[in-house]
């Protein structure tokens, strides 16, 4: 996929906004609540690929390097129509920290995470744009729990897509459905697709317990479709997740993922464990982590990360992500991170 034309979106929006502001009755935009939020998130890591790694570029010698951990900057607008029907819309753009540039650290043709608009009320929660997707929502993040970089690589399911329609049904004692369309398109911005996809999910939420099971079919000539189950256990101070996912295709064996992961809260510490194996991917990944809340706002974070293949997850330039490669690399490798997180 090439580069998108990131100077056309940005301006795209620019004058979006303006126009809104400069026509919108004064009485509605004093309505509307907004509210500006942001995550700054930044690591120090040094990173040991194996010596089997064979590198696009660069060699397969060991570093050290500064990389941003998936900050954002983000503004959420809400308007009360009526009693029970309000609109929304909801505007976050990654920030690379470590190279000071707005785009995202693991693929700089991203330079936009969620840009959506919506309408929620007793009836669900309808929203279109590009956004965080009724698969991971429902079986991924059950495990993606870190706080590095390395966070949420043990899955095969899309984080986010543009283009796409989603619906969230209310809560029935417990039970939950989400509904989500990615339509295919051709433009060449980032995390658009060839095809057409479709995802269902289906949730129980009650005690502790989250149970998850979902689908996603591609309509295309493969016949391509991710199946998902998942469950989140909330024991006291104790978290339990573990997630199964298959991928299958015609001409294809099936691709499997097996995540568990577990964490154990101690007054302001979090300590995270989670072993994953994962087919077509990392193979066996092992990580751990610990953080510390330190203020409400601010927290430390110490994690150890190990792929066993296709390690990926590393720089080829220092503050680089995985587009500086052309190729996947062959080994695997190890990488130990510390950082902070600063929400405001």
């Amino acid at each position: 996929m090439s580069m998108p034309h990131k100077h056309a979106t940005k301006m795209t929006l620019k004058t979006l906004v303006l126009a809104m502001a400069s026509t919108a009755p004064a009485g509605l935009l004093a309505a509307v609540d907004i509210d500006f939020y942001g995550s700054l998130r930044i690591q120090a890591e040094t990173v040991h690929p194996d010596s089997s790694a064979e590198f696009a570029k660069g060699g397969n010698s060991s570093y050290s390097n500064i990389r941003d951990a998936y900050s954002r900057l983000g503004v959420n607008a809400n308007w009360q129509a009526t009693d029970g029907l309000n609109l929304f819309g909801q505007l976050e753009v990654p920030f690379d920290s470590a190279n000071f540039k707005v785009q995202d650290p693991y693929d700089d043709r991203r330079d936009l995470r969620v840009a959506q608009v919506g309408i929620s009320g007793e009836f669900g929660t309808l929203a279109y744009g590009q956004m965080w997707l009724p698969f991971y929502n429902a079986i991924s993040y059950k495990v993606d729990r870190f706080s590095t970089y390395y966070s949420g690589y043990a899955t095969l399911a899309s984080f986010r897509a543009f283009n796409s329609v989603s619906y969230y049904s209310p809560d029935f004692n417990g039970v939950s459905f989400a509904a989500g369309a990615v339509l295919k398109n051709t433009s060449d911005r980032a995390d658009t697709f060839d095809d057409n996809s479709y995802q269902f999910t289906a949730t129980y939420n009650a005690n502790g317990t989250d149970v998850s099971l979902g689908i996603e079919q591609v309509d295309d000539n493969n016949d391509t479709r991710l199946l998902g189950a998942a469950l989140g256990q909330q024991i006291d101070n104790i978290y339990i997740g573990i997630k199964l996912e298959q991928s299958s295709a015609k001409g294809r064996s099936d691709a499997n993922v097996f995540n568990l992961y577990a964490d154990y809260t101690l007054n302001d510490y979090t300590f995270k464990a989670m072993y994953a194996d994962v087919d077509g991917f990392g193979g066996q990944i092992f990580h751990l982590g610990a953080d510390y809340q330190y203020s409400k706002n601010l927290k430390t974070f110490i994690e150890f990360y190990q792929q066993e293949k296709l390690f990926n997850a590393l720089a080829g330039e220092k503050s680089g992500g995985a587009g500086d490669f052309a190729n996947p690399l062959t080994g695997g490798g190890k990488a130990l991170a510390v950082g902070f997180r600063y929400d405001f």
